[in-house]
């Protein structure tokens, strides 16, 4: 597959298909562990994972390389928006949020990156792609009962936090990809994360001790998939993306799939309402795709 387009899209989508467990899991996660050992224990487990990574995937650009001294500010903006900040928004909003309200605001983020990219890469989208962008979000508005159970509380203004944090990552990520490799910025971004995080640590060393053994392996499995996997693709597509939008735009993908997930753990059978607002994803995906051979 040379064509980097669809290639990234494949990245995109594969980065979706893990964030998604991570909507389900974090929520069982958080019945053991308050936000920030959560979060610094997600990131601990995902910078080990490149450390084992980075020396075997990281030679294309020289393996394991330090970043330059002019680019350690962005380095630890990536780390701040996409890990430190992103996750403990992200999980404060997630204790008080039900999964509709939190589903519908996380939503805004390919939205609020298609402007961030406009600003900061002068990235114009046509007007069908931007229609394509607001019928996604419809999508994801219909998927949750047409916005049944939305709820005002204070989780929500987290949650938009977290939608902002991670436009802003997005950003970083294209801005760093002119200069390293995909591997090395989400390992770089991570021991970032990761150290910002570590005035958690006595708080976390004390919730470890007090969790139970499938906690822990929940929280393995959360810094594995959902974090280093996830965003080493995530920054792959970035990377070699055209255009932000064409991968930022399948976040929208996320609560479907999270939906789906969560009916397969907990049993039963979807509500008509998350089909139809999947198919209008689907459908809105595919708008965006077309608008731009159109353009």
């Amino acid at each position: 597959m040379n064509n980097p387009a669809l290639v990234c899209q494949a990245y995109a989508f594969a980065t979706v298909v893990l964030w998604s467990t991570a909507y389900v899991y974090t929520k069982v996660a958080l019945a053991f562990f308050t936000p920030g050992p959560l979060g610094l224990v997600r990131c601990a487990v995902a910078s080990l994972a490149f450390l084992v990574i980075l020396p075997v995937m990281g030679k294309g650009r020289g393996g394991i390389v330090v970043p330059a001294v002019r680019h350690l500010p962005l380095i630890a903006a990536s780390g701040l928006c996409g890990f430190t900040l992103y996750l403990l928004a992200f999980n404060e909003g997630s204790i008080s949020l039900n999964p509709t309200t939190n589903c519908i605001v996380i939503s805004t983020a390919p939205i609020l990156t298609a402007a961030l990219a406009r600003v900061f890469f002068g990235e114009r989208l046509p007007v069908l792609r931007w229609l394509a962008l607001a019928l996604a979000f419809v999508g994801v508005v219909l998927m949750n009962g047409g916005g049944r159970g939305f709820m005002l509380a204070p989780g929500m203004g987290w949650v938009l936090v977290a939608a902002v944090l991670i436009s802003l990552y997005s950003i970083v990520q294209r801005r760093l990809s002119r200069h390293y490799s995909s591997v090395q910025i989400a390992a770089w971004s991570f021991f970032a994360g990761t150290l910002f995080l570590l005035y958690c640590l006595p708080q976390t060393m004390d919730e470890l001790r007090a969790a139970p053994a499938h906690a822990l392996w929940l929280l393995v499995f959360l810094g594995i998939f959902p974090s280093a996997a996830a965003y080493l693709c995530w920054t792959k597509a970035l990377s070699i993306s055209p255009r932000t939008s064409l991968v930022t735009n399948y976040m929208f993908l996320t609560p479907f799939l999270s939906m789906l997930l969560d009916f397969a753990v907990r049993g039963g059978l979807p509500e008509a309402s998350t089909f139809v607002g999947g198919a209008v994803i689907m459908g809105a995906l595919l708008l965006f795709s077309l608008a731009g051979k159109r353009g």
